[in-house]
């Protein structure tokens, strides 16, 4: 039920179907626009927003061992030349997230092996992938309830709770009716 709505609200927004239509002519390999946007567009459409409000950027993520550090950039250049739309994407392989994980959130992570194991280690609410190819596939480890229930729970694999209480103490500014599970 809630993949076929998740499925009809990615339809009805173009730039999202612009962007995934672009990383497949592209050719990026394994890759999932993830996180941020997909939650936002099903909080936005449960609010009554439109579905773009608040969103600052597309998360394109995809994994590839084999490519050099940096090469993201080069995709994300490449892929923005095809698109229309004036969100900036974000495009992360995920192959190197641990070693500039510790800087940026202050803890050490093992490296992944794969896209999926990246977005595992998300808030439920946002560990939510969609790809295209003939059609969409969404991956979503655990599930759509707690994204269309906007209700954010703490995921422990990666984060610590100062994190955890700055994201959610954003994420309540913006859609004041979510429910947050305290960190345990």
């Amino acid at each position: 039920m809630f993949e076929e709505k998740l499925i009809s609200l990615i339809i009805d927004c173009p730039e999202i179907v612009e962007t995934l239509d672009s990383c497949t002519k592209y050719g990026l390999k394994d890759y999932y626009i993830a996180g941020g946007a997909i939650t936002q567009i099903i909080w936005n459409n449960l609010t009554g927003e439109s579905f773009l409000k608040n969103v600052k950027d597309f998360d394109i993520v995809y994994y590839s061992s084999k490519e050099e550090r940096g090469q993201s950039k080069i995709h994300q250049s490449e892929i923005e030349k095809l698109i229309s739309h004036r969100f900036p994407l974000d495009i992360i392989n995920q192959a190197y997230v641990h070693e500039w994980y510790p800087e940026k959130f202050g803890n050490k992570i093992k490296p992944f092996n794969n896209t999926e194991n990246g977005i595992q280690t998300w808030l439920s609410a946002f560990a939510i992938g969609v790809r295209k190819s003939k059609v969409y596939e969404i991956y979503s480890p655990y599930g759509l309830n707690d994204a269309f229930n906007m209700l954010v729970k703490p995921n422990k694999l990666t984060m610590n709770e100062d994190n955890y209480i700055k994201m959610t103490n954003s994420f309540k500014k913006r859609w004041r009716n979510i429910r947050i599970e305290p960190w345990k």
